[in-house]
Order: structure tokens, then sequence, then C-alpha cells
């Protein structure tokens, strides 16, 4: 029907090391769709028409096309936010809003941020920044790839679904008194109310491209992510701001230490700023330059004090943590790392860390 299960923990002895809260094999259950930034990379690569293997590329997206299009609608069929039991402020879309299902009052495992503060207590009611984000993420991508099989009815059609879902992340989500996107619940008088927790979650819509260089939001996200007192470090950015109540407390997994797969997105979102015309592309130059110096200094001086890369690593400090050995999204610090030095101080601007 289109669900791609969370992981595969096969057999008892397996499924045995593993808590049962985290074997959360259900059909209603998703997990961020972060395949389709793969597809939008290979796309990139071969729309340019000089690959060499470009006709083998063509045969084998056409064969995974629909498959792509059965996992959206499947995400929207299972995910989708409740917009009109509720007072809602009025949206562009009346129908691009989501919630993940999954919830318990202390986690959003299948959000991927799982003890990243949420709205208390659940509500089914709420609406969440980061699904819809990565929903516009998924019809921006399914839309290039429409586009590059000739499915120009379906490109068109992924195109109005991205419009909506940008529209209504403005919409539905962004808090004018906080300054910055927000989760959605609903209060006791059945009003729809924001629940901010600054961090991660306030960027996802930039995180996953639905702020574009003339975006009247760009700047505030952009402050935010600066701000030493709120997600900036020396390490890279935080996962929750430092003026957060809960900030460091609890399982403290999302609640302040550094993940290279989110830093990766901002630098990456950074970089596409920097390079366009725009009202912040200054200063997305300068972040972009100080960030990507600090991520690849962060992995590097933790990698030749313990010899691993890590899951996480700590905002104060820079220290690896969590589990070792952890070459998968970590290893992201070598796209980084292979990013164009725009600082004007020449080659690499990695100060000599080819060895990683």
């Amino acid at each position: 029907e289109g669900w791609i299960a969370r992981e595969q923990i096969l057999g008892p002895e397996a499924r045995s090391k593993v808590p049962q809260e985290f074997q959360v094999q259900y059909p209603h259950y998703a997990n961020p769709p972060t395949l389709f930034m793969a597809i939008e990379a290979l796309v990139d690569q071969f729309s340019g028409g000089q690959e060499k293997d470009g006709e083998t590329f063509t045969t084998w997206l056409k064969q995974l096309y629909p498959l792509l299009q059965r996992n959206i609608e499947w995400y929207r069929r299972t995910q989708y936010g409740d917009l009109k039991t509720y007072d809602r402020p009025k949206s562009f879309s009346s129908k691009e809003a989501y919630r993940w299902r999954g919830r318990s009052d202390r986690h959003i495992l299948t959000s991927g941020l799982d003890d990243y503060p949420r709205a208390q207590p659940p509500h089914p009611g709420e609406l969440h920044t980061d699904l819809i984000s990565w929903m516009g993420m998924m019809a921006r991508s399914l839309g290039r790839v429409a586009a590059y099989l000739d499915e120009n009815e379906d490109a068109s059609k992924y195109s109005k679904i991205h419009e909506a879902i940008r529209r209504n992340i403005d919409d539905l989500h962004w808090s004018a008194r906080d300054k910055t996107y927000c989760d959605v619940t609903v209060d006791d008088y059945e009003d729809s109310v924001h629940v901010c927790h600054k961090g991660y979650i306030s960027i996802f819509p930039f995180m996953t491209g639905m702020l574009g260089p003339e975006s009247e939001k760009l700047g505030a996200v952009l402050d935010l992510i600066a701000d030493e007192e709120e997600l900036w470090s020396p390490h890279g950015v935080r996962s929750l701001s430092r003026r957060d109540e809960l900030f460091g407390s609890e399982e403290d997994y999302w609640r302040g230490p550094v993940w290279m797969n989110m830093n990766y997105l901002v630098v990456r979102e950074l970089l596409s700023i920097a390079q366009k015309p725009g009202p912040q592309q200054s200063k997305a130059t300068k972040m972009y330059t100080a960030l990507r110096q600090n991520l690849v200094d962060t992995v590097y001086n933790s990698w030749t004090e313990t010899g691993f890369a890590w899951e996480q690593y700590n905002g104060e400090t820079g220290k690896g943590q969590r589990t070792q050995h952890f070459t998968g999204w970590t290893s992201l610090v070598v796209k980084v790392m292979g990013m164009p030095d725009l600082s004007g101080g020449g080659k690499g601007g990695n100060r000599g860390h080819e060895e990683l």
C-alpha cells in the first residue's frame, strides 16, 4: 500500500535486544521520507544529460516512479492532519496539514526526533511542523521526477501540492509572537494554538528547502540559528535552544546535542541561499562559512581524540557521545568538506583535515 517499515529487526534473538517501545512496526506509522532526498539528488545529477548511464537511470526511474507515487499517497492518506474539526486559522489549503501517528506522552519515535519537546498532553488535533515540511520535500522531489520522465500532468499536480504545502506552512505553523515555526495543538476551548520549543522543529521548513531567498520569514529563521543563546554553538547547530526550559533534560537525546544529519541540511540550505541573490545572501554566506568549518572541526577533533565517529556531539564541549563507530549520517561531514569554500581563504577551507 506504499508503507516502508521503520527498520528490520529479524528473528527473536535480534528482537530480544530491542526495547518493545522501539519496535514500531505498524503499517499506519511513518518515518521521515529521506529516501526522496536521494532520489532528488540523482535527478539533479542526471538532468544535465552528460552522465554516460543516463539511459539506464531513466529506465530504473520509470520502474521506481509508481512506487514513489504509492509511497507519497500512503503518507497523505495515513498522516493527514485535522483541519475541519477544530477552530483553525484560515489556511491556503484545506487539505495540506499533517500529524505523526505513533505518539506517546514522551516520544514521537516515528518522527526520528524521539524526545524532542512537543505539545502536552498529546492531542489528535496536533499538527507537526517537521512532517508537513517533509511532505513538501516529497512533493517537490516527485514533481522533479515526473518532469524528468516527461509525465507533465503529474509534474503539474505535484507542483500544486508543493505550493499548497509551502503556503500552509506559513499559514498554520508560523507564530508571529515567537517569530518562528511551531507545532500546533488544540487548547481546552478547542482553539488552535502554537506550541513553540525553538530548535530543529523551528527550522524544519528551512532545512527541507521550503524557504526561498525571498521568503519574508528567512531573516528570522537565520537569526534563530545564529543566536548563541539559542541554537548556535562552536560545534554545530544545537537540537534545542539553550533558553528552552527543557534544554538538556531527561533523556537529553534531541534536547540540545548537535546532530550531523540535521546540520548537513542546515549548511546545505545556507549554501543554497548564499549562492542566490536576495536580502539574506551576505548573512547566509557568513553563517555557511562558519558552520561548515565548525562541523568539520568538531568531527575531526573528536576523531583524533577517540578514533571514532559518533552518533551525536555535545553542543557545549564538542565531544562525541552516545553510539560510537557511527559512520551513518555522521559521515555526511565528508559531503560538507566537499562543499565550496566561500570564505575567500583558498582551497578547501578545512585547515588541513584532508586525512578525515
